[in-house]
């Protein structure tokens, strides 16, 4: 129990910190005694660090180089020219490993010798879901040899695994994860203690979330690999989310240090304003969704400020109440998604079928906001096997998924929408910089300092 305490205490401490680089990893282990927490505390554990990421440091940089939001103000200022330093990851790294994968490790070992496969498939999916965080910003990163604390003191001078077979990796995850999932029996089941913060134990969820993950995977090797299309439908087709009721989202509550991380840094920090580029996106196609994603300003309109221009007066749109209340959930992989994702697979040999699925994309998108606009969706999702394109698709997912990191990995992939270079800068950052305690601390491995703006994941081609 000592561990979890630990563990909870650190989750609450990046919540109220926010970005600021003020964490000592060494507070989420008891090096005393590791391995010491139920399953019921772990799988929650991890869940939360990874939605603390997805939605603090990870989510404020992808987004505003996205330009789904703008750096107004103090560093962020400097990430909207895409100056991200290497103590500015060493937060998310550290916890990525030492909390998420550590604990989802100990699930999933545990859950084998307990026989409860229920925990250790949802362990598996959240693993792969953790691993292809880091790929798809880093490139290589330590993973086989990372979690062993017994031979290189807890995974901090771990070798660097490929990140191409990373990738292999996280599907085999996947794999695993939905056969433990479809499980008959489980001696402990999340269901029945809890253990699952994000669908209460059900597995029948945890199985189209897998399905939507394996598709959003193959579909990311779509330049690199010509059976990624039809790969991502066999994934969809086995069985992907196909509702609303079945987004894999991590929530938060109305406690300050249960809050939803978006809210804390607002409420806290407020550097971060509405990006230019988006809001006039959404603004020339009237998007209802505005009204949730973002504030109006003093004048009453929707503005954003422009890539480079640091702006947070009056007149800048700050965030709205679906992603910035204090219970807000932090999204993992939605319906919305999985439609975009089967538009984009089949728009080369089924069209229509792609067509379909984009507007149900969009439909399905405004419905889990609980807004209804029948002349925009007339609009806009009412696309056929002659209309539809590929900038409609990834321009409407681009919107859809705000705050997550998958419009940004499209942008790198395909282009999409068309991001131009905040002002005084030639490019946009294709990637992450490692963080500074692996070059401190990890120097045999260390693959030494990226550039920012050339050294691509290996699936950006």
């Amino acid at each position: 129990m000592k561990k979890l305490l630990y563990r909870f205490a650190a989750v609450a401490l990046i919540a109220t910190l926010g970005s600021c680089n003020f964490i000592d990893p060494e507070l989420n282990i008891d090096p005393n005694n590791p391995e010491d927490a139920t399953l019921e505390l772990l799988l929650p554990s991890a869940t939360a660090m990874y939605g603390y990421v997805l939605g603090g440091d990870y989510g404020r940089y992808t987004s505003i180089w996205s330009q789904h939001h703008g750096g107004a103000e103090r560093q962020h200022t400097a990430y909207d020219v895409y100056q991200l330093q290497e103590a500015d990851v060493n937060n998310a790294w550290n916890n990525l490993y030492a909390v998420t994968l550590k604990d989802l490790s100990l699930v999933t070992s545990k859950a084998s010798e307990e026989k409860s496969p229920h925990y250790g498939g949802i362990a598996k999916i959240m693993t792969a879901m953790t691993l292809a965080t880091l790929v798809d910003v880093n490139g290589d990163v330590p993973y086989s040899a990372a979690l062993n604390s017994d031979d290189n003191n807890d995974g901090l001078k771990a070798s660097y695994d490929d990140a191409s077979g990373l990738y292999g990796t996280i599907q085999t995850l996947l794999d695993e994860g939905i056969a433990d999932c479809s499980a008959a029996t489980s001696t402990l089941s999340p269901a029945s203690n809890g253990g699952d913060l994000v669908f209460g134990g059900d597995m029948a969820k945890w199985v189209a979330a897998a399905n939507t993950l394996k598709a959003r995977y193959y579909i990311r090797l779509s330049e690199i690999d010509g059976d990624a299309y039809s790969n991502a439908l066999d994934a969809i087709d086995a069985g992907a989310i196909a509702a609303n009721d079945g987004d894999a989202v991590v929530p938060f509550g109305l406690s300050q240090t249960a809050a939803n991380p978006w809210y804390q840094f607002e409420t806290q920090r407020g550097d971060v304003v509405m990006g230019g580029f988006f809001i006039d996106l959404m603004n020339a196609i009237n998007d209802p969704r505005r009204a949730v994603f973002a504030t109006t300003n003093e004048d009453g309109n929707f503005m954003g400020m422009a890539a480079g221009v640091p702006d947070n007066g009056p007149t800048m749109s700050r965030f709205g109440t679906a992603y910035g209340s204090v219970n807000s959930p932090v999204p993992l992989v939605t319906y919305a998604e999985a439609k975009f994702l089967e538009a984009e697979a089949a728009l080369g040999t089924d069209p229509a079928r792609a067509a379909a699925a984009h507007n149900e994309a969009i439909a399905a998108s405004l419905a889990s906001f609980g807004l209804d606009d029948a002349a925009y969706l007339a609009d806009q999702a009412s696309e056929d096997e002659n209309s539809i394109t590929l900038e409609k698709i990834l321009t409407h997912k681009y919107i859809a998924l705000y705050t997550m990191q998958e419009p940004y990995n499209d942008w790198r992939r395909k282009g999409i929408p068309d991001l131009q270079p905040a002002a005084g800068q030639n490019n946009i950052a294709v990637r992450y910089p490692y963080p500074s305690g692996e070059r401190l601390y990890n120097a045999d491995n260390y693959p030494g300092a990226p550039n920012l703006f050339n050294d691509n994941v290996f699936w950006d081609q």
